[in-house]
């Protein structure tokens, strides 16, 4: 299989996820919120309501439209080592790390092959708390030996609409890196 037999993530309809609106300020969430103590209580209460709504009203479907799609893919065996764009066993490897990655946080049947050109943000975006990255992070560090400076990665991969490609290649420069300086 030199080249892959799916095809790359589509952005799911909703995208990018929208933030949980404030609640109002004519709304009694608001107006608890002002009231030490037990109106704290309260308007937590009514917040943990309002974001179960929320989620299963927005962020549940942008993650299943992804599931979805990772899903059809279905389970290739060993499917990093037959791509043509994985042209190193560093690369394979950051590869398979990313796809597991993926695989923990999402609720997938296996950690699904990767495409060349799948988009960053949906893979890497959850409804609760984008552990991918964090994942991603430690078990390239611990694999490789090395620490990868990230400081603002997340964000410019996100904002500049990185590939999963483009991922790897800035992962495998910098162990490469590393490497070079050991």
């Amino acid at each position: 299989m030199a080249n892959p037999i799916y095809k790359p993530l589509n952005y799911p309809k909703v995208w990018p996820p929208s933030d949980l609106p404030p609640a109002s300020p004519e709304s009694f969430e608001y107006k608890m919120k002002h009231i030490p103590i037990l109106g704290w209580v309260v308007a937590y209460i009514i917040w943990l309501f309002r974001w179960r709504r929320f989620r299963q009203e927005v962020l549940n479907p942008i993650e299943d439209e992804i599931v979805v799609q990772l899903d059809a893919r279905g389970t290739i065996e060993n499917w990093y080592k037959t791509q043509k764009w994985l042209n190193n066993p560093t690369k394979q490897k950051i590869g398979l790390i990313i796809s597991e990655a993926i695989g923990l946080e999402k609720p997938v049947e296996s950690p699904p092959p990767l495409y060349p050109e799948d988009p960053f943000g949906p893979l890497f975006w959850g409804p609760f708390d984008d552990l991918t990255p964090l994942i991603v992070d430690l078990e390239i560090q611990k694999e490789f030996g090395c620490r990868i400076p990230n400081d603002g990665l997340i964000a410019q991969a996100w904002n500049e609409q990185w590939t999963i490609e483009k991922l790897i290649e800035y992962y495998d420069q910098q162990i490469s890196q590393h490497a070079e300086r050991k």
